[in-house]
């Protein structure tokens, strides 16, 4: 399809996955598209950006998508086994709208689009938000949202995030992860409130740059014996230990119950570079503990968060140098 008529089937990228069937692959040659609140409803589709015009036109570069008036998501993902690639994505300033969105799907690929927001102030849209399952989330450029990403799943070994570059993202930070044992690596994350915030147990935060961040990763964790996620290898580089409103990385547990104490497990920080440190011995990093009472039969508790530190036995001496974050 191609923004120009008599160049294609279609002049509307909404159009064209309103008639697609299952196992189509839509080609949207360069132009721009004023499309909002489009839905991929079929499996099996391939949403693919071209990067020139067809025909007689002169357009070049990714087709750009204007969400400027939708109230929603730009593009909302409502089947599995899709791969959307190479676009040009600007949103809307609906309230709480993505970029592009998807909820319960599976096996879906977003790969190789620019995505930015248009709204401004403290509560701009989401770049990514997606739940399910077999999710890839690589090589694209994000900007002005919050969060870059937010990615969440109930599978293990089923979200990869690599290969991104997040800037200047406000409130929630450059990508938010709520699952256990997913991956996330290869990525520059510059100028955002937060690097990444994880939720859950075993996650590999690995080789990413963060940068001009004052938390570059903040670790929530509650589950009860469950092994920390590992923060490895990674570049941390101007961030805010300092500044004690925005200086702490983990929030951990220690828990009275009816049935006994109740500790959530450390996280693993082994081997990252800290800009900040002096370069002897190792890296403290800056949580919470919180120390409290639950009362099952009540459904309540309470409790004290405490200034507490985890620590980096063995800091790099140098930055890693990870591909495409120079």
């Amino acid at each position: 399809m191609d923004d120009e008529p008599g160049d294609a089937d279609y002049t509307s990228i909404k159009e064209a996955l309103n008639a697609s069937s299952p196992g189509d692959t839509i080609e949207v040659y360069s132009g721009t598209y004023p499309e909002q609140m489009m839905y991929i409803k079929n499996d099996n589709i391939t949403l693919l950006g071209i990067a020139h015009e067809l025909g007689g036109g002169n357009d070049t570069g990714r087709p750009f998508i204007d969400g400027n008036v939708a109230l929603g998501d730009v593009l909302r993902i409502e089947a599995s086994q899709v791969l959307i690639s190479n676009f040009l994505i600007e949103n809307s300033n609906g309230y709480n709208a993505g970029c592009i969105a998807s909820n319960d799907q599976n096996n879906i690929t977003i790969s190789d689009c620019v995505l930015h927001t248009k709204k401004e102030g403290d509560n701009p849209n989401k770049g990514i938000g997606i739940r399910g399952n077999h999710i890839q989330i690589i090589h694209n450029e994000i900007s002005f949202c919050s969060p870059g990403i937010s990615a969440v799943t109930d599978s293990p070994l089923s979200i990869t995030i690599t290969g991104n570059v997040i800037t200047d993202c406000g409130i929630y930070g450059g990508i938010v992860l709520t699952g256990d044992e997913q991956n996330i690596s290869g990525n520059r994350i510059l100028r955002c409130v937060e690097g990444i915030r994880i939720f859950g147990t075993k996650n590999v935060i690995y080789r990413n740059e963060i940068d001009d961040c004052p938390i570059c990763v903040e670790s929530t964790n509650f589950d009860p014996g469950q092994r920390g996620n590992i923060i490895t290898q990674n570049n941390f580089k101007n961030y805010s230990f300092g500044n004690l409103s925005r200086g702490y990385w983990w929030t951990r547990s220690i828990l009275v119950t009816f049935y006994g104490v109740v500790i959530t497990k450390k996280d693993q920080w082994v081997g990252n570079y800290w800009d900040t440190w002096i370069g002897i011995g190792p890296m403290r990093i800056r949580g919470f503990l919180v120390v409290g009472f639950v009362f099952v039969f009540l459904e309540t508790g309470i409790g004290l968060p405490l200034p507490w530190f985890e620590y980096d036995r063995h800091p790099a001496k140098e930055p890693y140098d990870i591909p495409g974050t120079d």
